[in-house]
């Protein structure tokens, strides 16, 4: 009897929300993170879901409420840049700031076996092409019309996954 235990793909989800919202917008659909998280898993092993997005300050009830269910009920990780302006412009690179440096960090830290990006935003591709260089593997989920080319040409379509194929899968 083998006895040797199967070690399961270790995962972490980052998730750029300012960039995968207006795809649910553009499509006009409410979705269930919770769902989102569950497809995206399917049987590997979750180390950490953090969730990304720049914020104005100050930031909305219910916007708050959202982030605080996400915590407790789904064990999101919420990561938040504020923005003192009262408008929504230029407040994205701070993130995608913080979302490279996490996932080169966790890599470091051995903490994945396999990096998530919720996101088909081309400047990624330094963060790609590192997790290469450090024998991780990285997965893209993304909407087709969204997806930067450059991401496109970089990985083999099987890291590819499209948020448009999992819509019926992952609304409220």
């Amino acid at each position: 009897m083998n006895t040797e235990k199967i070690e399961s793909e270790r995962i972490v989800i980052f998730i750029d929300n300012s960039n995968i919202f207006k795809g649910f917008k553009k499509y006009k659909v409410k979705v269930d993170y919770e769902k989102l998280k569950n497809v995206i898993t399917q049987n590997r092993e979750l180390q950490a879901i953090i969730l990304y997005e720049g914020v104005i300050y100050p930031i909305n009830p219910n916007k708050k409420k959202w982030y605080e269910d996400l915590k407790k009920n789904s064990g999101y990780s919420i990561i938040t840049s504020f923005d003192k302006r009262t408008s929504k412009t230029a407040i994205e690179k701070k993130i995608d700031v913080k979302i490279a440096i996490d996932i080169i960090s966790f890599a470091y830290e051995n903490a994945f076996d396999t990096a998530i990006l919720v996101s088909g935003d081309g400047d990624f591709l330094p963060v790609i092409k590192k997790l290469r260089k450090l024998n991780k593997k990285i997965e893209i989920w993304a909407f087709r019309y969204s997806l930067a080319n450059v991401i496109k040409s970089e990985l083999d379509q099987e890291n590819i996954h499209y948020l448009d194929d999992n819509l019926s899968k992952i609304m409220m």
